[in-house]
């Protein structure tokens, strides 16, 4: 079934073959022919006018990579191809399932992330779905493939003035794909994104002045194998968060996931009498990582306000100064009462840190707790009274739109510290302790 994006893919992968694109990343739901189109027929097709190119291909799991291979293989070997090309031959002493070479010197490698490859320099680098559907929560397993693609793959090909392309669906906002375009050398790749239903507004042309042909919001993809009956029922199958990723290419729904972002309403002010506590997720890193939050809440009857958020990378001895300071400004502007509740990091610095952090805040009521758990699981309850209507947010443009932005993307989002810091501060004034943890009081 022909469709116009696979025309759109087929155009940017001829301007890599032109070397009008060194970088190309392409961003589509499952299904779209992608595999087929760039690891398959493009490295066929070049080969047909120069059998010397070299290819490097890898996928989350070697069983695609080779799946791949082998399909090459079979259409250079096949009748129809040796009838039109007969110049591109296999070399008998080097034609395996993960490796085979041309007689003019190309070769083409199926590896992993993680796996083979070191040792080759490749004309084309081909990431064909770098993660599991599965393990894409899983940090230690996105940060495995782009360790592998930045300290790698990046290194393959330098000399021979190689091109990487990209092709994959959205996974996380800290997927590869999240990696390259939050990366210092975004503006050096062209991005092709093709998602399931048209947003308008959103795409822009692309480096060859291509852009989306569909005008109407909803409009879908490929029609003919993916109508609207099909396309349903990938949505209500995949849920909220597997849509706005696998589907439509933006790791988290438009509207929110947990967090809706219509939910909170904004509000100029807090009326006296209420009680409150300033949350604190700690991170120690200047530039780049996490960052040190502190959220403070106020509490009137059922109703919380969502009154102040400090947020920024620190080193740790910033980081505690600052909450020393915040400590003794929140006292003098909002209630000498206010409690002070610090997340313990793992492991026996992380208990060190907290008792210098209880010991530097005497005289007030502070708290150290240690976090187990999923961060999903801490958010429920806080995320329950969003929903509910029972949480305002006070009007503060410094902090409101970027506090608004983390929770709407969470759990997906590329950073979560402000939603710990509210669920801290929240569960403490809520429950009078925060859910699966172990505090150690001080003063």
């Amino acid at each position: 079934q022909s469709n116009w994006h696979i025309e759109a893919m087929a155009a940017h992968l001829e301007a890599v073959s032109r070397g009008e694109i060194q970088n190309l990343l392409i961003n589509i739901p499952p299904g779209g022919a992608k595999s087929l189109v760039a690891s398959v027929f493009w490295p066929a097709w070049e080969w047909t006018r120069n059998p010397g190119l070299r290819y490097l291909c890898g996928s989350y799991d070697q069983t695609l990579s080779t799946r791949d291979n082998r399909r090459v293989r079979d259409l250079v070997q096949s009748d129809w191809y040796q009838a039109r090309w007969p110049h591109v031959r296999l070399a008998h002493d080097q034609n395996q399932k993960t490796r085979f070479d041309t007689t003019a010197g190309g070769w083409r490698i199926g590896t992993s992330v993680g796996g083979r490859g070191l040792g080759e320099h490749p004309d084309r680098k081909i990431v064909d779905d770098p993660h599991n559907t599965r393990q894409a929560e899983s940090d230690a397993k996105r940060d495995d493939a782009l360790t592998w693609f930045d300290q790698m793959l990046s290194t393959r090909g330098v000399s021979r003035g190689a091109a990487t392309v990209v092709i994959c669906q959205r996974l996380h906002a800290r997927d590869l794909s999240g990696h390259i375009l939050s990366g210092p050398d975004a503006a050096k790749w062209t991005v092709l994104c093709l998602p399931m239903r048209y947003e308008p507004g959103r795409m822009v042309p692309t480096s060859l002045g291509w852009s989306d042909p569909r005008t109407q919001a909803g409009e879908l993809l490929w029609p003919a194998l993916f109508p609207e009956p099909v396309v349903r029922a990938l949505e209500l199958s995949l849920g909220s968060y597997g849509t706005a990723g696998q589907l439509q290419q933006r790791p988290a729904p438009a509207e929110g996931g947990l967090f809706k972002r219509q939910a909170f309403d904004v509000v100029g002010g807090i009326p006296a009498g209420a009680e409150w506590c300033r949350s604190w997720d700690k991170a120690g890193t200047e530039a780049g990582g996490d960052y040190t939050v502190g959220v403070l809440l106020a509490k009137i009857g059922g109703i919380y306000y969502v009154a102040d958020v400090i947020r920024d990378r620190l080193s740790s001895g910033q980081r505690n100064a600052l909450i020393r300071q915040t400590a003794r400004l929140d006292a003098d502007r909002f209630d000498p009462a206010v409690k002070i509740r610090l997340e313990q990091e793992p492991g026996s610095g992380g208990k060190e840190s907290a008792e210098i952090s209880v010991r530097e805040l005497a005289g007030y009521d502070v708290q150290t707790v240690r976090a187990t758990g999923d961060k999903v699981t801490r958010a429920r309850p806080f995320a329950a009274q969003v929903e509910a209507g029972n949480v305002k947010l006070l009007a503060n443009p410094a902090w409101n739109h970027t506090f608004l932005d983390e929770l709407v993307d969470f759990p997906n989002g590329a950073h979560d510290d402000q939603v710990d810091a509210a669920a801290g501060a929240f569960n403490t004034l809520a429950l009078g302790f925060t859910p699966h943890t172990m505090a150690i009081k001080g003063f």
